[in-house]
């Protein structure tokens, strides 16, 4: 049956709007303190610096949801960004956040799993080739450049090597298996120690690569406002490990979301942050093995007069936007995501404000 391209962005869209709603979910449950002694910037300040108007800033403390489009720093680049209040002190929303912990448990996500310390093969002992594990395992098997799935050029030939001394036809699916786990495990040992320059890239075809490290860096850097207002959070964005502050609380995750079908395995990096009053909590994907290429959310919130002013800001890199006809492939997406994350801000306000 012929899909539109329409259609077919769309169903592309719903994916990533699944994933960026767990993932912000889990970003906003984990809010922890860091000590850190500097002026924070007022409500005011923070909404002139997204270039918030008047009315806008109005209608948020009206209480309406205030959609704008952050800058993109390319083409792949789809940026979203929203303002709300809540009537609430900041502090009141931490036990709020732990509350919706039940949705780690919604059924996108299959599994997942935290990674301790220097991480071993059993911090991956739960990742699984499910839903359909041999399919998927039969596209590992014949992997090579390009967007079906996002290897370096040693994890396809890895891949590639396991299926030459197979039987012919056999789909090992359990080896299949263990190289996942291992490269999952192979990829987070080398970003925690080398942070962004530690990222693998993409093997895309015809000698072209795609950097997540430097999606993510451009991603860290169009968030101006982070330099400009808590340059803690900006530095260890872009400098982690070395960037990191000694007092961070910092987690680890790898998630297995279940996205039409396919297993997305995604490795997961979260950063925590209380400083005063301003609560900050920054939530990066530097390894996806499909769909998209990496993500970096973060959500603020800042006392102001009436309760807590909310600042999100989402940030995905994907290939579905560049090239040919981006520049309406862009406004599309953003509308298609919008309502998606204003009815999860909707339930966040109404849960913190009944407290």
């Amino acid at each position: 049956m012929h899909t539109s391209g329409s259609d077919a962005l769309g169903k592309r869209f719903v994916r990533l709007k699944r994933v960026a709603v767990v993932s912000l979910w889990l970003c906003l449950l984990l809010i922890a303190p860091v000590a850190n002694a500097v002026a924070l910037p007022s409500a005011d300040e923070v909404l002139k610096e997204l270039r918030i108007s008047d009315s806008d800033k109005q209608s948020i403390m009206n209480g309406k949801i205030v959609k704008w489009t952050a800058s993109e720093g390319s083409d792949r680049e789809l940026a979203i960004g929203m303002a709300f209040l809540i009537k609430t002190k900041p502090a009141n929303l931490v036990e709020v956040f732990r509350e919706a912990a039940g949705l780690k448990k919604m059924s996108a996500i299959t599994a997942h799993g935290r990674i301790a310390g220097d991480g071993t093969p059993a911090d991956f002992a739960g990742v699984k080739l499910a839903p359909n594990g041999e399919k998927e395992a039969r596209r590992y098997l014949n992997a090579e450049p390009g967007d079906a799935l996002n290897l370096a050029a040693k994890e396809i030939a890895a891949f590639r090597a396991l299926k030459a001394a197979g039987r012919d036809g056999a789909v090992p699916v359990k080896e299949v298996e263990a190289l996942v786990q291992q490269t999952l495990l192979s990829r987070y040992q080398a970003y925690r120690t080398k942070g962004l320059a530690g990222i693998a890239p993409y093997e895309r075809g015809e000698g072209r690569q795609l950097r997540p490290s430097d999606e993510l860096s451009l991603s860290a850097k169009q968030m101006q406002g982070l330099a400009k207002f808590v340059p803690i959070v900006s530095d260890a964005l872009l400098n982690y490990p070395t960037g990191k502050p000694k007092d961070l609380e910092e987690q680890f995750y790898w998630l297995n979301i279940d996205l039409f079908g396919r297993p997305t395995y995604v490795l997961s990096h979260r950063m925590l942050f209380r400083i005063g009053e301003l609560l900050v909590a920054s939530d990066r994907h530097f390894y996806t093995s499909h769909d998209y290429n990496s993500m970096q959310q973060g959500v603020g919130a800042l006392p102001t007069t009436g309760g807590t002013l909310m600042v999100y800001i989402g940030r995905v890199s994907t290939d579905q936007v560049a090239g040919f006809g981006s520049g309406a492939k862009h406004p599309v997406s953003r509308a298609l995501m919008g309502p998606y994350l204003e009815d999860l801000f909707e339930t966040v306000r109404a849960l913190a404000e009944k407290r």
